[in-house]
């Protein structure tokens, strides 16, 4: 009976497998009906939703799977059914109406699906993984849950204003594919191509089609941006695929992609910030298996991605110069077949260059708005910073910006006593607390003041740790990789890291020092630590004790947001 139950659960998440970007969809739809909900407002019928999905989840492992034939797997769901009672019991008495509820519920069903399988013998790493990037789903859902339009937005403004992303986005939902005639300098946010706000505004459009009420179908947005954060963690898983990692060091890898706060922020965002990194992300998983492969079938879709992550956002163009050099590479060595090449890479010229940049020409000819157009801060703001030295905005980590971990604005509407003005720091709080109006901090979350430094201090130990090891296996050819994709990667690398402190040295404020400009980085460093892991595969005592360093410091840093985000969706104190 094991055999058969092990057989049975090995279908299922094989098929889960074999279609990962089909199966994210589903679950990120699904989940999007109890996202239906006021945000302020959390109903038992959300609930009853929630755990009718759990329900159907657990039937389909019973019934298909076959789980519970022994009386030790009988034995462990039992208890595992008694536990999440009483925590779902516990959570809805201290906290009514918190998406911390919906949180810690469907995690309590996932680890209880874990230890299911790990009654049955079916918890390989492949079974693992599927059950951590649902896990990813329900942490970015919960996130959305209590995060409006207003909250830990960027240049958003709202909904029925005259300016801002939502402006934009109502702009196409009233006008269809009608191009704006006014000057779009002149209307903060316009200037940016469309994709990302046509998407939106045609999901509205079917929103309110379908009779949801106007306000109500607007915060449903979000949808849209869970569901590209939640397909990152797919691409991600492929690319972690690519360069060989396995076991250990792919569990690891995707546990800290999964649960890393940057992508529950973008997850979040009406802007298109995670649009954009979706499609730079999809550049790169198709540009590494064109190089295993250089073939014309292979090289299309790199075009259409770099090309649709520009009509998204023109800094979608940084992945292009890692992959102009694997191009030329691969060109070199064929030079014997340089007609061939040269054919591929004129078709992914003539579809790349006219989807990236029709928006830019088109904006210049008509209103003479330059193609690197990006609008410059009130020097009179108090995040100002352009009369520092580099020296000083480089090398200085004092005046109380790392003893307030949290983003710093002296704005009224932030509370802090100061501006940021180092970027280095400014890469770590984002990561760690996003910016914004109501950003995370214990000035407007109170309940964090203890938990919020040590995430803060967990994710710069980790940050550190998968940059130090970045570097060491791209110069290392022990990494297991050959010499041209150490390259191509460093050269992504270089790429993200010198056009974020270029953009924080020519726009010299506060809200520019964010880690939304080099999202890229965060699984280039983790796939870095991924390969060290590989590297150092448990043989040495050294080498045990690098590798255990490593799971507590995973396991604490995903405990830890846990805790903090379920602690910010409580009511404010």
């Amino acid at each position: 009976m094991r055999s058969e139950t092990k057989s049975s659960l090995e279908r299922i998440f094989h098929q889960l497998a074999k279609h990962p970007f089909l199966s994210v969809t589903v679950a990120c739809v699904l989940a999007y009906f109890f996202s239906f909900s006021r945000r302020e407002s959390m109903t038992a019928g959300n609930y009853i939703y929630a755990c009718i999905l759990a329900l159907i989840a657990y039937t389909l492992l019973f019934f298909i799977g076959r789980v519970g034939s022994t009386k030790k797997e009988t034995l462990i769901i039992t208890l595992t059914a008694a536990i999440f009672t009483a925590g779902g019991l516990f959570l809805m008495r201290s906290y009514q109406n918190s998406p911390a509820l919906f949180m810690w519920m469907s995690l309590f069903v996932i680890a209880a699906l874990c230890a299911l399988m790990r009654v049955t013998d079916t918890l390989s790493d492949r079974n693992f993984i599927i059950l951590l990037v649902a896990a990813g789903i329900i942490m970015r859902l919960s996130y959305d849950l209590y995060t409006s339009t207003f909250d830990r937005q960027y240049d958003v403004g709202g909904f029925n204003w005259n300016y801002g992303h939502a402006n934009y986005i109502e702009h196409w939902y009233k006008n269809g594919l009608k191009l704006p005639d006014k000057d779009q300098i002149m209307i903060w946010q316009y200037y940016h191509p469309p994709l990302h706000h046509w998407l939106m505004a045609l999901l509205l459009r079917i929103l309110t089609v379908c009779g949801m009420e106007y306000d109500k179908a607007c915060q449903s947005l979000q949808i849209l941006p869970m569901l590209y954060s939640s397909l990152i963690m797919v691409v991600c898983y492929r690319i972690f695929r690519f360069v060989n990692l396995r076991r250990l060091p792919l569990v690891i890898a995707m546990t800290i992609i999964c649960f890393h706060p940057a992508f529950l922020h973008l997850g979040s965002s009406f802007n298109n910030d995670v649009l954009s990194v979706l499609f730079m992300m999809l550049s790169v998983m198709f540009a590494l298996r064109w190089y295993r492969e250089p073939t014309l079938r292979r090289i299309l879709p790199i075009a259409l991605c770099i090309g649709l992550g520009m009509m998204t956002k023109l800094s979608a163009w940084m992945v292009a110069p890692a992959i102009a050099v694997l191009f030329l590479y691969v060109f070199v060595k064929n030079i014997k077949s340089w007609a061939k090449f040269l054919g591929q890479f004129t078709l992914f010229g003539l579809i790349c260059a006219p989807m990236g940049l029709w928006w830019q020409i088109r904006s210049l000819i008509a209103f003479d708005m330059p193609i690197t157009y990006v609008p410059y801060g009130n020097v009179a703001s108090a995040q100002y910073c352009g009369d520092m030295t580099a020296a000083e905005r480089l090398f200085d980590f004092g005046n109380g910006q790392l003893s307030f971990v949290y983003v710093a604005y002296s704005d009224p509407a932030f509370n802090a006593k100061f501006c940021d003005y180092n970027p280095t720091i400014g890469l770590f709080k984002t990561a760690m607390f996003s910016e914004g109006v109501n950003n995370i901090s214990d000035i407007h979350f109170p309940q964090i003041a203890k938990t919020g430094p040590i995430l803060f201090w967990i994710g710069v130990v980790l940050g550190l740790l998968c940059f130090v090891s970045f570097i060491v296996m791209m110069l290392s050819k022990k990494s297991g990789l050959d010499g041209m994709t150490r390259v191509f990667f460093s050269v992504m690398a270089l790429t993200f890291l010198g056009s974020y402190y270029a953009f924080c040295f020519q726009f010299p404020f506060t809200c520019t020092m964010n880690i939304r400009y080099c999202v890229p980085l965060i699984p280039l460093f983790v796939m870095g630590l991924g390969l060290m892991l590989k590297r150092f595969s448990g043989a040495g005592r050294g080498e045990k004790l690098f590798r255990g360093a490593v799971c507590v410091l995973t396991v604490a840093f995903v405990v830890m947001t846990c805790l903090v985000y379920a602690q910010v969706s409580f009511p404010k104190a």
